[in-house]
């Protein structure tokens, strides 16, 4: 099986699973501040909280139409299945368009994006993106992104939620980032970027409405499920573990956080769990000009840190490691970025990079 089609399948499954109704109260709960108070069942019911949501058009001011050119409701495009059990539901959010096409802005396409509706005094309306990102350093800022993604939910919102002669109707937008491989130095940390004011001069009277949007950055990696430092930052770290198999993770779940398992979540899990073990996460070693484990990678980064802090160049490193020059020079190239703290973490994750 090809890698690329491996990798392609296991993200299917862990947005199915993020997509979970119960896993999103999760992540919402810990950083979406308008629901800081709200239980884990009171923000289920927050979650598409009203039948007028699965109305509203997908395209800012258009309705999606099929191949044929027929128009169709989002009811066509997909359904939520449920049982009696709340707790049961199979709970993939389908009532907001994953896809924002915006005329002259070109398409985006999210992972996850649903409504809040938010009952603090009178009813909030919040929309939500949900995105998971394996790769830490894809050669931009992920907060630049994650800004773009939230300037892009509220340029969407024209013709839908307010018009060009009444902008109060803006809703707030909140683009949510999983960084499931981060490095050690900010692994377990959740970091909001928001619209904060500035009094540059004077003091500005009254009360504008500029909490808009925000960026969250919840970080995660493969000690997470055991640090624990958030509840958050556990369960995250319990479904993307690579270290644990389908029915640790089951066992987990149902007993420290309470969450009885969708049919969609057990396969999920379990689908990830096979797929991890063929995944090549190797990205260090395809640079490299020839097949290395990953051990020995890593035995090669250290060895080369060591040599360069005694200002040994690429030719003297390789022939005393009687390695090729080509190899060294990648590796050298990546250490260089990181000196003087020489982090093996972030020397990996520039290699994959590359």
């Amino acid at each position: 099986m090809e890698t690329a089609d491996v990798k392609a399948q296991y993200d299917t499954y862990a947005k199915r699973i993020i997509s979970d109704r119960t896993i999103l109260s999760w992540i919402a709960k810990y950083t979406i501040k308008e629901l800081k108070d709200y239980s884990i069942e009171e923000i289920r019911n927050c979650i598409e909280g009203e039948p007028e949501v699965a109305t509203m058009p997908v395209y800012p001011g258009v309705v999606k139409r099929n191949v044929s050119g027929n128009a169709r409701t989002l009811e066509d495009i997909g359904h939520v299945e449920t049982t009696s059990d709340r707790r049961y539901e199979t709970a993939a959010v389908t009532g907001i368009s994953t896809e924002d096409n915006v005329p002259n802005e070109g398409v985006v396409t999210y992972d996850v994006r649903f409504y809040l509706l938010v009952p603090s005094g009178e009813r909030i309306k919040i929309i939500v993106n949900i995105e998971l990102q394996k790769n830490f350093y894809p050669g931009y800022d992920l907060v630049t992104r994650a800004l773009f993604y939230c300037a892009r939910m509220l340029s969407a919102q024209l013709d839908t939620e307010f018009t060009a002669d009444n902008y109060d109707n803006i809703k707030k937008v909140y683009s949510i980032w999983i960084c499931m491989n981060a490095p050690d130095y900010l692994a377990d940390t959740i970091t909001n970027y928001s619209i904060k004011p500035e009094n540059i001069v004077g003091e500005m009277k009254g009360n504008p409405r500029y909490d808009l949007m925000s960026a969250v950055m919840i970080c995660v990696n493969g000690e997470s499920y055991l640090r624990k430092e958030s509840p958050l930052h556990g369960l995250l770290g319990t479904i993307f573990s690579e270290e644990l198999n389908y029915q640790e993770k089951e066992n987990i779940l149902n007993q420290e956080y309470q969450i009885e398992t969708t049919k969609a979540v057990k396969e999920g899990m379990s689908r990830m769990c096979n797929l991890s073990d063929a995944i090549e996460e190797r990205g260090i070693m395809k640079g490299l000009e020839r097949g290395l484990e990953i051990g020995e990678v890593n035995k090669l980064i250290e060895q080369i840190c060591r040599k360069m802090q005694k200002n040994k160049d690429v030719s003297t490193i390789a022939e005393e490691l009687e390695e090729e020059p080509a190899v060294i020079q990648r590796i050298y190239d990546a250490v260089l970025k990181t000196a003087p703290d020489y982090d093996k973490q972030k020397i990996s994750d520039f290699l994959r990079m590359s």
